[in-house]
């Protein structure tokens, strides 16, 4: 029988609401002041065989990282971690207990963020479409440049902004897509959200008006374990 294994947390002083895993609910193993979420008889083998059971093991995954977490602080787990006997969880969390109890208390009462920052696409002013011979020419080379001043100006708030972020943020990590130009920031704050939502995300978006910024709700700290 192997163990699949969500997070770890501090062993909690209040019963949790467990939920469902993959097939049962989940369980806490426990060595001292440390417990794994864990969910018995999942093989990893097992539920790679098919796309379609991939994602919906994935997708189960996300869920009880985040409903766990919902109730308290939590070293989440990337998917795919499972140990053959309760034996090597309890072992895994007597070798690590100071890593972790390091790193939990460093998790205590955050949660990540993911501000997603969009730009803006430049504006049409300079109507080309009536002009004919040099006007035409004259009226496409100006909305070249302009559009080229904008994308210059654009580029130089992201760099400023980014340079803002991590004066408040250090261990903020960045991440570009590859569609759209779009930027993802992902910062490690405070659950109550207030200094994000009234002080920082307004000032980020006064000093970076050619991109429109949105901010996830909150996530388990993947990035930050």
């Amino acid at each position: 029988m192997s163990f699949y294994v969500y997070a770890f947390l501090y062993l909690p002083k209040l019963s949790l609401a467990l939920p469902k895993g993959m097939k049962q609910e989940v369980e806490l193993i426990s060595y001292q002041n440390l417990a794994a979420v864990t969910e018995a008889d999942i093989s990893i083998e097992a539920i790679q065989e098919t796309d379609e059971k991939l994602l919906e093991a994935v997708l189960n995954h996300d869920r009880v990282v985040r409903e766990i977490f919902q109730q308290t602080s939590i070293l989440p787990l990337r998917f795919g971690n499972a140990f053959a006997e309760i034996e090597n969880i309890i072992n895994h969390l007597q070798d690590n207990q100071q890593k972790y109890v390091t790193t939990l208390t460093q998790l205590a009462e955050k949660a990540e963020y993911t501000v997603t920052f969009a730009p803006v696409s430049p504006p049409s002013t300079l109507e080309i479409s009536e002009a004919r011979g040099k006007a035409y020419l004259l009226a496409k080379k100006q909305r070249f440049q302009q559009q080229q001043a904008f994308q210059t100006e654009q580029h130089q708030q992201w760099e400023n902004i980014r340079q803002l972020i991590l004066e408040d943020y250090p261990k903020a990590e960045f991440k570009d897509s590859k569609e759209g130009g779009i930027k993802q920031v992902h910062l490690l704050a405070n659950r109550d959200t207030e200094v994000l939502t009234t002080q920082k995300l307004p000032t980020w978006q006064t000093e970076c008006s050619y991109w429109q910024i949105t901010l996830s709700e909150q996530l388990p700290p993947y990035h930050f374990v």
